[in-house]
């Protein structure tokens, strides 16, 4: 009988074992099998847990540099932080985001106070 893999991506072993006829012909078989079948579920579990931490810190990144972006933008717009010159561009486009941005919330609320 071919072996396969326990964490491969169709689960073979798993199947193949669960089926009539498929079963290892000693108990001893079935017991390492289980074990290797258990490590495995661990293992998995495992790095299914580090993935979501690694995407709970990765959005906690995100909300950091959103908010480091907008005091640098804010205190480069109070003429308080001068801007080097290799994101000079990146401050221009940023600030007129910020901007239009501004402009739209005012829109927006002149709109809605008209009734």
């Amino acid at each position: 009988m071919r072996r396969m893999a326990l964490d491969g991506a169709r689960a073979g072993a798993i199947r193949t074992a669960l089926l009539p006829g498929g079963m290892p012909a000693r108990t001893e078989h079935l017991g390492n099998w289980l074990e290797a079948l258990r490590d495995r579920v661990i293992v998995r579990s495992q790095v299914g847990k580090r993935k979501l931490d690694a995407a709970f810190t990765r959005r906690a990144l995100d909300r950091k540099l959103a908010d480091l972006g907008e005091k640098f933008l804010g205190l480069a717009r109070e003429g308080r932080l001068a801007v080097p010159g290799d994101v000079a561009g990146l401050f221009t486009e940023a600030r007129q985001l910020k901007e239009a941005l501004e402009a739209q919330h005012e829109e927006i609320a002149a709109l809605e106070s008209e009734k």
